[in-house]
Formats: C-alpha cells, structure tokens, sequence
C-alpha cells in the first residue's frame, strides 16, 4: 500500500533542493516544506482521490489525483504532484 507520506517522499526527491516530507500521524498526510515556500499537505478524502492542499490556499485543493496503485502510478502521480507545486508555489512571506 502507498501512503501520502511515501507519495510526499518521492514529491520532495523530485522537487530537490532544500524540499522536506515528513508524515502525519499513521502515514496517513505527507508534508512538505522547504525555506520560504507554503507548506503542502498530501492526504486521501472520502473519495479514495489523493489531494493537494497549500496552507495559503485555505479554499480548497490546489489539485486532485487519482488513487495509486502501482509504481508507474506512483511515479507519474508524484511527478504531476511535483509540477503543481511549482506552478503553485508561493513564499510564504507573500501570503
């Protein structure tokens, strides 16, 4: 089974740079951070869909992906996750 936290993990491997996950309680969020960038939260809604939240965007998900089953999904969902983070990212000294 694919977490968020393992799906924020390969997200901060593919931004680089100074990008961090950690994991929420039980796996079951990821976060990443890096200096001077919103803060995002990867976690799984009532949908079984994968959503992105940034703490500045408090409206509702910067996007939304499709249940992960397999490692090329994985791959391509941390990918996608990855370019909405830079489309999106904001610092944080700008809210």
């Amino acid at each position: 089974m694919t977490t968020p936290a393992a799906v924020a993990d390969r997200v901060a491997e593919i931004l680089g740079g100074n990008w961090t996950a950690t994991a929420g309680p039980w796996n079951a969020s990821g976060h990443l951070d890096a200096p001077g960038a919103d803060r995002y939260t990867l976690h799984v809604d009532a949908h079984g869909e994968l959503c992105l939240w940034a703490r500045l965007n408090p409206l509702g998900p910067v996007a939304v992906f499709r249940e992960v089953d397999t490692p090329e999904d994985i791959e391509a969902v941390a990918e996608g996750i990855a370019g909405e983070i830079r489309q999106h990212h904001t610092p944080a000294h700008q809210g």
